[in-house]
């Protein structure tokens, strides 16, 4: 069963992401989640708004969308691709409260902006990377860049769609999914790519010196 305190979360993370965290009021909370708003009962269950937030950040941290390993269907790349797509767009529509904090004042706790870009979406990224390099077996090409292309692509047709209730050139998700099957597709046949090896291990050793800074 959903526990009293699962409601509160799930409505304020709602309200969070409508309205934005300053705007929503405990009262608010208790409202939506069926109790009298200004009794009190929200503080049976969580100290403060902000202990909500993190709890609603560790709820989709736990979790995760995790692509198939390339070795489970090597002969079938743009499957698996496909199936990656689509992942990310079910993680962008599972963590939507989330984001839309994030637009809408996430500055404020620098903490939890830190860990939702390091555990979310560099993590995410990590997955993608590592997923292109694995299919294509091609150690030259920078696929940290090539994943921030295709992960950005995904984030900002999501987000635009999610501003204005659909993607404002009517270009439906399901068709966004096969052009990114078929862009990571034609990017990890290409073999070696522009520059060559040493431009590919200079980007990967920069990129590496970066986060360890």
């Amino acid at each position: 069963m959903t526990t009293r305190r699962e409601i509160l979360l799930r409505e304020g993370m709602r309200l969070f992401g409508e309205q934005g965290y300053a705007a929503t009021s405990i009262a608010q909370i208790e409202e939506a989640a069926g109790l009298s708003p200004g009794s009190g009962s929200f503080y049976k269950h969580f100290a403060s708004k902000q202990q909500m937030l993190e709890a609603g950040l560790d709820k989709l941290l736990s979790s995760t969308v995790v692509p198939p390993p390339a070795s489970e269907v090597a002969d079938r790349p743009r499957d698996v691709l496909e199936l990656a797509a689509k992942g990310g767009f079910a993680r962008m529509e599972e963590d939507r409260d989330l984001s839309r904090v994030v637009f809408r004042g996430l500055q404020a706790f620098p903490e939890l902006l830190k860990r939702f870009g390091n555990e979310e979406i560099a993590r995410r990224h990590a997955e993608i990377t590592r997923l292109l390099a694995d299919l294509s077996g091609d150690a030259s090409a920078d696929w940290e860049a090539i994943a921030v292309v295709l992960q950005g692509a995904t984030a900002h047709y999501w987000l635009l769609a999610d501003v204005f209730g659909e993607h404002p050139t009517g270009v439906s998700q399901e068709r966004v999914v096969r052009a990114l099957a078929d862009l990571a597709t034609l990017a990890v046949g290409m073999g070696p790519h522009p520059g060559g090896e040493g431009d590919g291990r200079a980007a990967a050793e920069s990129s590496g010196a970066s986060r360890a800074g």
